[in-house]
């Protein structure tokens, strides 16, 4: 079983990868240090939800998604 430790690299990775298709423009004192953080938080509480026999791409951009909307 992965700790979130042992996929932090992935997550932030993933996270990365998704930052240029976000408008973080639309809120001038919101920057993407303070998304991620709000997004890596919600991973973290969030993780025992991951089913680990799935990859976790598919998991995280729903993670994401979400939290946008939110934010």
């Amino acid at each position: 079983m992965y700790s979130f430790e042992d996929k932090l690299k992935q997550i932030e990775a993933a996270l990365e990868r998704k930052r240029a298709k976000w408008d973080l423009d639309a809120v001038a004192y919101v920057d993407y240090d303070d998304i991620k953080q709000v997004i890596m938080t919600h991973i973290y509480k969030k993780w025992h939800l991951w089913d680990q026999s799935k990859p976790i791409e598919p998991w995280l951009s729903r993670v994401f998604r979400i939290n946008l909307k939110t934010c």
